[in-house]
């Protein structure tokens, strides 16, 4: 028995002017424009609708590490060959939250703080991995001491089911200049100018003007924030620069 393939039967640019006498449940034959036959292997005629394209899944890894200090960091992996960009829709990268025993929230990160409003994008090469500090001797200064579990997680769009949950036994705020770690210090100034994707001028309480360094995480938070704006700042001092972690607007 033969079946001739009409032109609407084909697909995938494919011209109907090529094919002829294909047998049905066995071999296909097919005749090309010069004559001559190309035995082709006995395959259902729907394979020609398989012509689109393959799309990949974007591929981010997180991780957390927590120090011997008590101290931790977030980190956000790249695992692609190629750019990713992620996108946030504030200034706010991460969330996290401390939960006790009773299952009970006693610290949610972003529960005191305002954060700049807009787009923020970040780039991440393929591999890059970006490490991001939660500063919890700062920001559990108030919590008592006991056993809770640590949820982290990027506001990256997309990226919210990547949360990383973890055992954490808080000793409570031990941090002591005299130990040689970093302190987070709080600090009301005046916004001048970004001099560099590193570094602002700002005017501190005593109407001296200075500059301050960023961290990376903090890189990202100056760019709408316009000169003469009061601002609290979130620094440490490292080789005696003050080095931003985190500013609002006052």
């Amino acid at each position: 028995m033969k079946k001739f393939l009409r032109k609407d039967d084909m697909s995938c640019n494919f011209s109907s002017k090529y094919w002829s006498n294909v047998l049905i449940g066995g071999v296909y034959m097919k005749k090309v424009k010069r004559g001559f036959w190309v035995l082709l292997l006995a395959i259902p005629i729907f394979i020609l609708t398989g012509c689109g394209e393959e799309k990949t899944k974007e591929k981010i890894s997180t991780n957390l590490v927590i120090s011997a200090d008590g101290e931790a960091t977030f980190n956000i992996k790249n695992e692609a060959k190629e750019e990713m960009v992620l996108t946030t829709s504030s200034g706010q990268q991460i969330e996290f939250q401390l939960i006790n025993e009773d299952k009970e929230i006693m610290y949610t990160y972003s529960a005191n703080k305002m954060f700049m409003q807009g787009i923020v994008e970040k780039k991440l090469q393929a591999g890059e991995e970006w490490k991001i500090p939660l500063n919890l001797q700062s920001e559990l200064a108030e919590v008592p001491a006991g056993s809770y579990t640590l949820i982290v997680w990027s506001t990256a769009e997309g990226l919210d089911d990547l949360k990383v949950e973890t055992a954490y036994d808080w000793n409570g705020n031990t941090a002591k200049e005299s130990t040689g770690k970093l302190v987070v210090k709080t600090e009301e100034v005046i916004y001048n100018d970004q001099l560099d994707s590193h570094s602002i001028k700002v005017e501190n309480e005593d109407g001296i003007s200075e500059v301050m360094y960023l961290s990376e995480v903090a890189q990202s938070i100056f760019k709408d924030i316009e000169p003469g704006t009061k601002i609290l700042v979130d620094y440490v001092i490292e080789k005696e620069h003050k080095v931003v972690q985190f500013a609002q607007i006052k």
